[in-house]
């Protein structure tokens, strides 16, 4: 009985550490939409790869490089910080850090 007991508590504390081990590795994909149809994980372009979590924010008006483009973009919603000489989201939503 006591046997069986250790069985056990060993059989347990093996399959606690593969669940520990497959979450690490949940975004340890190479292929890019394979990791973007993973809810956990996100793709970065800048450092090809696959990591956990959310994708960080990027300003979508951050592309736009010249004041001209930048004040007619009516979509988006972007104005013109003559200070910083680059094109901003007017509002920014509230997850962005």
């Amino acid at each position: 009985m006591r046997n069986l007991r250790i069985a056990f508590f060993v059989l347990a504390a093996l399959s606690f550490g593969t669940q520990l081990r497959a979450a690490q590795d949940e975004c340890s994909i190479r292929d890019s939409a394979l990791c973007l149809a993973n809810k956990n994980c996100h793709w970065d372009g800048s450092k090809p790869g696959c990591y956990p979590g959310p994708a960080p924010y990027v300003d979508p008006c951050s592309s736009h490089e010249g004041e001209a483009i930048c004040a007619s973009d009516g979509t988006l919603g972007c104005k013109w910080t003559a200070e910083a000489k680059k094109c901003e989201s007017k509002t920014k939503p509230s997850f962005a850090n």
